[in-house]
């Protein structure tokens, strides 16, 4: 079973929803434990292995890395807005590695 750790930006756009919209989206997260890859996940960077998740109408970027059975949560956020700087998240995540 796979760890979950947000980024502080991930889990204060958690936070910050109303009950309704917060189980849900946990409930997605939690899912991500044993499944980092559920049906409907999309790939956006095969090199960093980011892909993201639908829940409604909000997306969650996360990384997975296999080899220590880790999930990062790096970005939570509604459809419209979550794109946005997404080059500067997927080089976030290459200086991480490094």
């Amino acid at each position: 079973m796979y760890k979950i750790r947000y980024k502080p930006k991930a889990q204060k756009f958690i936070e910050g929803q109303s009950l309704k919209i917060k189980r849900r989206l946990i409930k997605k997260i939690e899912d991500l434990q044993k499944n980092p890859h559920p049906p409907g996940s999309k790939l956006l960077d095969s090199e960093k292995d980011i892909y993201r998740i639908r829940t409604g109408n909000y997306r969650i970027i996360y990384q997975i890395r296999d080899k220590v059975l880790l999930v990062i949560i790096a970005k939570v956020g509604d459809r419209k807005d979550i794109y946005r700087n997404l080059d500067y998240l997927i080089k976030a995540f290459e200086t991480e590695i490094s």
